[in-house]
């Protein structure tokens, strides 16, 4: 896609929130010119923090500008990265957090993403032996992000997830899940699905127990 995109003379910016933690990412082998990620996903950082890679060819014009960055006396921003795209009062705290979210991650990373993929192909195939749900996505052996989206057939994705977390005291997220186009590619646009995500913290234990109520909720 993005040799494509650069031989029609236009740049390539992903929205890499939902991989960045879960999958190991080589962004000049990707051949992108700018990733954003936010923090509070797999990076497993607070809300309201996130980062943004440009690489370094590209210029990047910003809409607004003003005194900034240590230069009050002139209108411009600052010619120097990242003074020059990171104008105003940074969030020092989410700076902070980030950074120690990150610092767990290089350590442990490796290990919680095995387990990710293990709990990812336990509630997978969990799903597929219970029957009465479709279940979207690729097969567990495709390298993938820990989510599970599923769309029941003796209701609502609204109604499941109303009742796992009333029932059951189990959290997920039912509709569109700021992917119009993608439901739309997945003909899930009238009804949305299910989408269950497996982070730091869960165990074979949790996934067992959301599987006994898929079991109860869709018999």
């Amino acid at each position: 896609i993005a040799r494509v995109a650069h031989e029609a003379g236009t740049i390539v910016l992903v929205d890499g929130a939902q991989a960045a933690g879960h999958l190991e990412l080589d962004l000049p082998a990707l051949g992108v010119d700018a990733y954003a990620v936010s923090g509070h996903k797999g990076l497993l950082g607070p809300q309201g923090i996130g980062a943004l890679y440009i690489q370094p060819e590209l210029e990047v014009e910003e809409i607004l500008a003003g005194g900034t960055g240590g230069r009050s006396e002139s209108p411009d921003m600052p010619c120097e990265r990242p003074d020059r795209y990171e104008a105003g009062t940074p969030n020092t705290p989410g700076i902070v957090a980030l950074g120690a979210a990150v610092g767990f991650l290089a350590e442990q990373g490796t290990e919680q993403r095995a387990l990710e993929t293990q709990l990812t192909r336990r509630l997978h195939d969990g799903i597929l032996a219970i029957g009465g749900y479709r279940v979207l996505g690729p097969p567990p052996d495709v390298a993938r992000v820990p989510i599970v989206s599923v769309v029941p057939e003796a209701m609502t994705p609204t109604e499941l997830a109303a009742l796992l977390d009333r029932e059951y005291d189990i959290a997920c997220r039912s509709g569109l899940h700021c992917a119009p186009w993608a439901h739309a590619t997945l003909g899930t646009l009238e009804t949305g699905a299910c989408r269950f995500g497996i982070g730091y913290g869960l165990t074979a234990n949790d996934i067992d127990a959301l599987l006994e109520a898929l079991k109860e909720l869709g018999s």
